[in-house]
């Protein structure tokens, strides 16, 4: 077996990680009036140690692969993210992350001995999602729909320095039902949607749900959002294909790495300030409350937002 072959298992695992901690909340319902548009840029810095196995128990990252000790995974992301009001009923809605993945651990040989750190760096851009947000309803409450596409942009799979992907390589193609609500005179919104993701390549479709709250106080704006993936499958599974152990009647042998479909829930508190008419700065903190087969940790996040 070549070296590239031996460590497709740490791949994999790596792949899981660096696709895990994107933000799948669904955007408000709202849609944005004909030349309106909403722009944000956003910068976001991720460490963890931990990740949430294929049981969904929070462990060390590679805690199954006895070689790898203090294993950490980081990423720093800036992120855009625009919404354009084609008509006052049809929203283009786009996003683009730029990320700097970072994973080290210390790898040690039979009888404990230590063979040194390594540290894999993959740096480009990451996954475009292209969609169209379409109102159907406007009163009592806001209906929309909105769908579109996740294109990967060339990067490579498996990186020549074995380090994290920057995404699957494959087309996703997503459709979700949003609603939205105000409830003036009180300075408070309520937004939620549930949509269905479907995967390319070998991994299972994923149903992904959302709901929001927001409170307005003169220049500030507070939010919360829980949004989760429902995988459509049950972990574990290996690179997508389920694992059924123990084999029928008994016997068979667990896998030592064991990665694959996500059930994932966040939840994100952020604050955003008004600085005048059209221009705001938004704090936001995104914590992995639960999960399997993906990162345990928190993501802070600094961004500024031009509307019009």
């Amino acid at each position: 077996m070549n070296n590239r072959n031996a460590r497709l298992p740490v791949l994999l695992v790596l792949l899981f990680i660096s696709v895990s901690i994107h933000s799948n909340a669904l955007a408000g319902a709202w849609t944005q009036k004909k030349g309106g548009y909403y722009f944000k840029i956003s910068s976001n810095y991720f460490f963890t140690k931990n990740e949430f196995n294929h049981n969904g128990n929070r462990v060390r990252i590679f805690d199954e692969r006895i070689s790898f000790e203090n294993a950490s995974f980081r990423d720093f992301n800036v992120t855009t993210y625009l919404e354009y009001g084609l008509t006052d009923r049809l929203t283009l809605v786009g996003g683009l992350p730029f990320k700097i993945l970072t994973s080290e651990w210390d790898k040690f040989l039979t009888g404990d001995i230590f063979a040194g750190s390594e540290s894999l760096n993959t740096v480009g851009f990451a996954d475009l999602a292209v969609s169209g947000r379409y109102a159907i309803l406007a009163e009592p409450v806001v209906v929309s729909l909105q769908g579109g596409f996740k294109f990967p942009l060339g990067y490579e799979k498996k990186p020549d320095n074995d380090g994290a992907p920057l995404g699957t390589g494959d087309v996703d193609v997503e459709g979700h039902l949003l609603f939205g609500a105000s409830l003036y005179p009180l300075p408070i919104y309520l937004t939620t949607g549930i949509g269905y993701r479907h995967r390319g390549g070998p991994l299972h479709d994923e149903i992904v749900y959302s709901a929001e709250v927001g409170y307005n106080l003169d220049k500030f704006l507070f939010k919360v959002n829980i949004d989760g993936i429902q995988n459509t499958t049950t972990p574990p599974d290996l690179a997508g294909m389920p694992v059924v152990t123990p084999l029928p009647g008994g016997g068979g042998v667990l896998p030592s790495v064991i990665v694959g479909d996500q059930h994932i829930t966040k939840i994100s508190p952020s604050i955003i300030y008004s600085l005048r008419k059209g221009l705001a700065i938004q704090g936001e903190i995104l914590h992995v409350l639960a999960g399997t087969n993906t990162t345990s940790g928190t993501m802070f996040s600094l961004g500024f937002v031009i509307s019009g």
